[in-house]
Formats: C-alpha cells, sequence, structure tokens
C-alpha cells in the first residue's frame, strides 16, 4: 500500500517536471519537439486532476478496500456506525414522539372543552357551568360583534345521579344547544356512529360509565336532578343512551354525560335564552390569549360580574406536564448525538494512529495537512452516512406501521392516550440530520487539526 502511494506521489511529481522544463526530451525535429511539448502538458493536466486534486479519495478508497478486518480500527468504526446509528434513531423518535404527544393531548383538550369560556365568577371558581348569566342577550351581541368571525357555543351544566338497576353514579350533565359543532368529538364516538345533533330524550355517556352501569346502546338510563335544596324528591328524566364514546381522559369520561340543552332548560325552568357559559372556539390557537384579553376588557364584564377562562388555565396541570417534553427532547437528543460523535472521534483518532507511518511518507513528500485531512475526512464521512440513512428509513418504516396499526401501546389513564402516536414532520426530520451533519463535520474539522502534530521523521521511523 505505501509503495503504491509512494509511486503515485512520484510519477505525479516527475510528470510536473517534465511539464515545466525547458526540455521536452531527445527529440530532433522542430514538429516532434511540439508535439512531444503537448503531450507532456496534458499528461501534467491530466495527472493533476486525477492525481493531485483527487488523491485523498482516491488513497481513502485504496485503504477502504484495503482494510484488514481484524484490526483494531476496523471493529471501532462498526462500533461508531453502530452509534451513529443509534444516536439519529433515538433522537428522531423522541423528537416525533414527544411532539406527537403534544399534539395528541391539545388536540383532545381542544375538542373536549372551548378555548375559552364565558361565565360568573362562581361556575369558574366551580368548575362546573350551572348559574345563569344576567343580561346574556346584550353581553353575546357585544362579544359578537366585536369578534363576528368566531364560532360560539352555549352551555348549561348541571350536577346528576345516573343509576341503572343497582348502580349509582355522580356525574355532571353537560347541555348542548342544537347546532353545537361535534366535528372534533365525533373521532371520540364508538361503533363507527357520528353524532350530528343530539335531541333533548337522548344523551351520550363514556364507555367507562357504561361498562359500571351495564349499558348498552339503545337502553334507558334513569338521571335524578336537585333543582333546589328544600326539594325532598328529585326530578326524574328516563333517556336514552344513544351514543358511547371514549377520550381516554379519566376526569371527562368519568364525569361527564351529553345531552340536550332543553332537558336542562326544562327542568330547572330557564328561558330558551338562558344559559351558563358562552364557550368560543379559535381556529387559530396562538390568537387565544389576546382574544381572551380584548373580551375581559369589556364593560358588561364588571357590570354583571363576570369572568373568562382559556382552556390553558383551566387544564393548567396538563398543558405544563407536556410542556416539559420539549426540555426531555432537548436532553435525549443532545446526548445520543453527543455519543455519536464521540464514538466517531475515537474511532478516527486510531484509525489516524494505525496509518502513522503512511501520513509520515505522505508529509515527507511535500503532501499537505488539507490533503491528510480530507482522507479521513471522507472515512468520517462514511461513517455518518452508513449510521444516519438506515436510522432514517427505520424511523420511518416503524412511524408509518405505528401510526397505521398503533400496535405499541401506553396506559391512557397516565398518557392520555391509547398507543403512541408518531408526528411526522419534514423540517423536524430534515433539521435534526442537518444539524448532526454539521456538527459532525464542524468536530471532525477540529480533529484533524492534530494531524499537524505529526512529523516525518517521527512518522517514518514509527
Amino acid at each position: 500500500m505505501l509503495l503504491a502511494i509512494t509511486a503515485i506521489f512520484l510519477f505525479s511529481n516527475l510528470s510536473r517536471y517534465n511539464s515545466n522544463t525547458s526540455d521536452p526530451g531527445i527529440i530532433s525535429c522542430e514538429d516532434n519537439w511540439v508535439i512531444g511539448e503537448e503531450i507532456s502538458i496534458n499528461k501534467s493536466v491530466f495527472l493533476n486532476k486525477v492525481f493531485i486534486l483527487n488523491l485523498p479519495f482516491f488513497i481513502y478508497r485504496k485503504l477502504r478496500s484495503s482494510n484488514d478486518k481484524s484490526n483494531i480500527s476496523s471493529r471501532i468504526i462498526k462500533i461508531a456506525v453502530t452509534s451513529v446509528f443509534l444516536g439519529v434513531f433515538v433522537s428522531l423518535s423522541s423528537i416525533s414522539i414527544g411532539k406527537g404527544l403534544q399534539l395528541a393531548i391539545k388536540d383532545k383538550l381542544y375538542s373536549l372543552s372551548p378555548d375559552i369560556v364565558i361565565s360568573t365568577y362562581e361556575n369558574n371558581s366551580r368548575g362546573i357551568d350551572s348559574e345563569k348569566i344576567n343580561n346574556f342577550e346584550s353581553i353575546n351581541t357585544q362579544i359578537n360583534a366585536l369578534f363576528p368571525s368566531l364560532q360560539f357555543e352555549y352551555i348549561i351544566e348541571k350536577p346528576t345521579l345516573i343509576s341503572n338497576n343497582k348502580s349509582f353514579e355522580t356525574v355532571v350533565f353537560r347541555g348542548i344547544k342544537d347546532g353545537y359543532n361535534f366535528e372534533n368529538f365525533n373521532k371520540f364516538i364508538l361503533d363507527s356512529k357520528t353524532l350530528i345533533n343530539i335531541s333533548n330524550q337522548e344523551i351520550a355517556i363514556s364507555k367507562s360509565l357504561a361498562d359500571k352501569l351495564e349499558i348498552i346502546v339503545g337502553q334507558n338510563l334513569n338521571l335524578y336532578f336537585q333543582v333546589n335544596n328544600n326539594q325532598k324528591i328529585p326530578n326524574l328524566r328516563s333517556l336514552t343512551v344513544s351514543y358511547i364514546f371514549n377520550t381516554d381522559f379519566p376526569d371527562f369520561d368519568n364525569n361527564y354525560v351529553i345531552g340536550n340543552i332543553e332537558t336542562l332548560q326544562n327542568i330547572y325552568k330557564w328561558g330558551k335564552n338562558d344559559y351558563a357559559s358562552i364557550g368560543i372556539n379559535i381556529e387559530d390557537k396562538s390568537k387565544i390569549s389576546l382574544i381572551e384579553d380584548k373580551i375581559s376588557s369589556l364593560n358588561s364584564f364588571k357590570k354583571n360580574n363576570l369572568s373568562i377562562r382559556s382552556i390553558q388555565s383551566k387544564y393548567g396541570n396538563i398543558f405544563s406536564w407536556i410542556s416539559i417534553f420539549d426540555f426531555n427532547i432537548i436532553v435525549i437528543t443532545s446526548l445520543m448525538i453527543l455519543v455519536a460523535i464521540i464514538s466517531i472521534i475515537i474511532s478516527l483518532f486510531i484509525l489516524i494512529f494505525e496509518k502513522v507511518k503512511m501520513i509520515g511518507i505522505m508529509t515527507a513528500m511535500g503532501s499537505t495537512n488539507q490533503s491528510l485531512s480530507r482522507i479521513f475526512i471522507y472515512q468520517g464521512i462514511e461513517i455518518i452516512l452508513k449510521g444516519m440513512i438506515p436510522a432514517n428509513i427505520l424511523f420511518l418504516l416503524i412511524s408509518v406501521i405505528q401510526n397505521a396499526y398503533r400496535f405499541i401501546k401506553l396506559n391512557s389513564d397516565d398518557y392520555y392516550v391509547e398507543s403512541i402516536p408518531f408526528m411526522l414532520e419534514p423540517s423536524y426530520i430534515i433539521s435534526l440530520n442537518f444539524i448532526f451533519i454539521l456538527i459532525s463535520f464542524i468536530i471532525l474539522s477540529i480533529t484533524f487539526v492534530s494531524i499537524t502534530r505529526f512529523t516525518p521523521k517521527l512518522n517514518i521511523n514509527s
């Protein structure tokens, strides 16, 4: 190998010398002198392009093809490739799963509750929209005039006791007005049903409540309402269970049933325009705080003892919990990339020390540090690509299969989802790969500065 490299250098330097000398060779004819000079110049240009400009890549390929599989460097390189593979795969998975969980949980929260709820202070402090809003029509008109493009929902919530046979459960009856948008909520409805509107004779209950009460779709369920404290016999309503839902949110599934708002208005003797809360849904979630501030500044809020509450405030503990995912993603990704890069550096240092005699000969023959560095940079690029490409392929394959078949399950009581969601966002995938390549290239460039410490005498004699 060393003889081949030495021959290449001598041959290329000789050709360079011949191209620069005034004597083209032993050629007597003037025409032959011209031809000889052209051949010499063309030969020099060819050799310069093939051997001088691409010599580092040529030597890298020779080293790669002649590597002894039993060498320590060969084994270390395999470990480095594995480290890059695991680092990129785990980093991509952590970002995809972390962001996927955040997106899935937020999407469920936005489907279960309006983005902004306007109600009385008593309602918001109790967490149940049970007290009537005074001067509702004037307040509603002001808010509609301020934000005419937003979607408004009108809700009443009252505590109730539901029973079937010998089982009893205390829950909250959420009354929904006709025209309520169930588009987001329909993904929680079981048995492939679609909830468009719910009559005052129907209710929807969760799967967990249905299992406890041993209720199936189509059966009647008794609901008891206490209208006032002096009432000895509660009001009884027998309603048909038309829909069963499962949100994977225990706080919602175990505590809420959904029905028509007219059921509550009739029981509590409220008018058709009497409501306990105004729900506002906003398409751009980043504007929730801005709209909340504008509505809260209305004079009608202070006059009518109203308060406004955003979904981030209502489910503050959940939003705070999922925000921690970002920190976990950064920590995991940083550690995995660091381990992968350290493995690359170690493997290349071992390769450099193993080829120290070759480096000494090339340095003695006039090879620059930049040229030497490129030889080992090619090796580093090979390690990076051999690890990155399979890691990306495996990540995409597992992500697509998991999102389609959901074979990796989670405890919904802890994570609010029943399976691991992968978010396949191209910007995150491309950015992570680009950052990894950029950091690796910078570290590799710094690493190869160590080559300048080798002297020709020391390297040749070692």
